[in-house]
């Protein structure tokens, strides 16, 4: 039936017709803002063109953007700390290594965040270095891996 109407031709006349729709769709709807544009009183936005300024000021506040991960940081450098005075205390008092595991346990739960990082294998080092200093309080890694699991007594 339509023989004379190459495929071509029909592709370009349909794409014509798509850029004249979206014209006057623009023109109906965004008019004013098109005016303004073109005026100058409204300068034309495109997010994805931001500047290095800005990219460097969002770089300076990812901690603002992930503050559990920043906190997660600082908490383990706190449970390092408080780890190695554990190790001194108990080792001071002379503490049993089942004391000194209940202990690094009750540390260890109040730093769920800590727990489910991948900070917790650094952890677990610290806690197998600290014993190491104490022949009594003597831990390997997975005995210190399993510390985070067990039942707090």
């Amino acid at each position: 039936m339509f023989t004379n109407i190459s495929w071509g031709s029909y592709l370009t006349a349909a794409g014509i017709a798509v850029i004249f729709w979206y014209l006057i769709i623009l023109l109906k709807f965004h008019s004013r803002d098109l005016k303004k544009i073109l005026s100058g009183e409204k300068n034309l936005q495109m997010p994805f063109l931001k500047k290095t300024s800005k990219n460097s000021q969002e770089i300076k506040s990812i901690s603002d953007l992930f503050p559990k991960s920043f906190d997660t940081l600082q908490d383990a450098e706190k449970l390092s700390q408080r780890i190695k005075d554990a190790a001194k205390e108990c080792s001071e008092k002379n503490l049993s290594k089942q004391q000194f595991e209940n202990y690094l346990r009750m540390l260890l739960d109040e730093y769920p965040y800590v727990k489910i990082s991948s900070l917790r294998e650094n952890i677990n080092q610290i806690i197998v270095s600290e014993s190491q200093l104490y022949p009594n309080l003597l831990l390997s890694l997975s005995e210190a891996d399993s510390l985070w699991d067990g039942p707090v007594f």
